[in-house]
């Protein structure tokens, strides 16, 4: 009877970030084909802060009726969760809908830094320890810790310089203030084309597909470094299973729709979808421990 009847009103979709960005953009994509299958408008709700913290604890404290989905990226269920107290479980208080991608990421340096490659720049970091300064969009972010994890992998030191978001680091970055960043790929592209940046390696273990000419960081001697950020989208835990399988069914249908699947990769996210709905938990559980892990190696702090 509920799947007979849902939905019978709009569907809220809770996005962890400010308007205007691209989660806001992805959301609106998948938006537009989602509303037609489940003949219900999706009303966004921001709610940005804590590094998308404050939209997790939203949704685990939503009911559990299929009326609230949320478009969840690593920071909650992996980065965050092992930094400070969280007040959901960051696998078990939701119930995994689809997967959206992932959004490849770069390593890129002021042109001022002698260095054009991985194997070159781990020569120059080591030959002058502690001399370079990679900013991030914030303690806990991807930019922070696949940065961190770059250092674990390769041997070399560089001191973390956070900063609000990239839009406050990339001025630095490109004025020398700061030497290097690990930022997403979509905001880079015009600073490479300009020469403003250096793309040194993409972190996802297949090169991004809107610049195919620069390698990635395993493809430059770190063999195995696949490091990208992922999205989902989650629902409460406890959502009635056909209710749960109408969600399920929808935003497969709207992931597999080859013009929907173009607009994301144009917004920057790919592998769209390319995580089965039944290994998402899996996903959660692996990269939770994996970041963990990270943490802990690099002694990471929410104060680092």
């Amino acid at each position: 009877a509920n799947a007979q009847t849902f939905p019978d009103k709009p569907v809220r979709m809770i996005i962890p970030f400010p308007p205007g960005g691209g989660a806001d953009q992805w959301a609106r994509i998948v938006a537009t084909k989602l509303e037609k299958l489940l003949g219900q408008p999706i009303v966004f709700d921001y709610k940005p802060g804590a590094t998308t913290i404050i939209g997790a604890e939203a949704t685990a404290r939503a009911p559990a009726d299929g009326y609230t989905i949320h478009q969840m990226s690593s920071s909650a269920f992996a980065y965050m969760p092992n930094l400070r107290k969280v007040s959901y479980d960051p696998v078990g208080s939701f119930v995994p809908l689809a997967s959206l991608g992932v959004t490849p990421m770069l390593l890129v340096a002021n042109p001022k830094v002698p260095a054009r490659n991985v194997p070159e720049l781990v020569a120059y970091a080591k030959a002058n320890p502690g001399k370079l300064n990679c900013a991030s969009a914030g303690v806990g972010s991807s930019h922070h810790l696949f940065g961190e994890f770059f250092k674990l992998r390769t041997g070399i030191t560089m001191n973390h310089v956070p900063y609000k978001g990239a839009v406050q680091y990339i001025p630095d970055l490109i004025g020398g203030q700061v030497d290097l960043a690990v930022s997403t790929v979509h905001p880079a592209i015009p600073h490479l084309q300009s020469g403003k940046l250096r793309a040194i390696g993409v972190t996802s273990g297949k090169r991004a597909s809107v610049i195919p000419d620069v390698p990635t960081i395993a493809e430059q001697g770190v063999p195995g470094f696949d490091e990208k950020p992922w999205s989902l989208f989650v629902a409460p835990a406890g959502i009635p299973p056909d209710v749960q399988a109408r969600l399920r069914t929808a935003l497969r249908s709207t992931l597999e729709d080859p013009d929907i699947v173009a607009a994301l990769r144009n917004a920057g996210v790919e592998e769209v979808g390319a995580v089965p709905v039944d290994k998402i938990t899996e996903l959660m559980r692996s990269e939770l421990a994996k970041w963990g892990d990270v943490i802990r190696q690099a002694k990471i702090t929410i104060d680092s």
